[in-house]
């Protein structure tokens, strides 16, 4: 297992090292604006999201009962990924007004749905667990 680490690790570093390199060598790069770029994702992933899902999960963990944990924390978790990869297209990042067919659907609409069928399907797996137990 730890070669196979190893080798993992030596495969992302030549990754990580080819892409830095393009990134250094292409004309069109703004490095200051990456670096900004990287530093307030950083920030905000280890500064804020990083507390608010540990909190979140420690507040499921404490408070919820034994049945309903495990659900709800996927749901949790699925409703983040959805909601992190949704949000561009909710805020309409990118639409242009002079293309209307450019992200042409309601993004919040469909947001919405999606994340009431993953709680729908949490709560019905939490029911299910909570009538096998008793």
């Amino acid at each position: 297992m730890t070669k196979f680490r190893i080798t993992l690790g030596a495969i992302g570093l030549i990754i990580m090292l080819y892409a830095a390199a393009s990134a250094a060598l292409d004309n069109g790069i703004n490095p200051v604006g990456h670096l900004a770029f990287l530093a307030i994702v950083l920030i905000g992933h280890d500064l804020v999201l990083l507390p608010v899902a540990i909190g979140v999960g420690w507040l499921v963990t404490r408070f919820a009962p034994a049945w309903a944990r495990g659900p709800a924390l996927a749901a949790l978790f699925a409703s983040a990924i959805v909601t992190f990869v949704a949000l561009p297209f909710v805020i309409g990042a990118g639409r242009r007004p002079d293309d209307p067919s450019a992200l042409p659907l309601n993004y919040a609409r469909g947001l919405l749905v999606v994340l009431a069928a993953i709680w729908v399907c949490a709560a019905a797996l939490a029911l299910y667990r909570r009538h096998v137990r008793t």
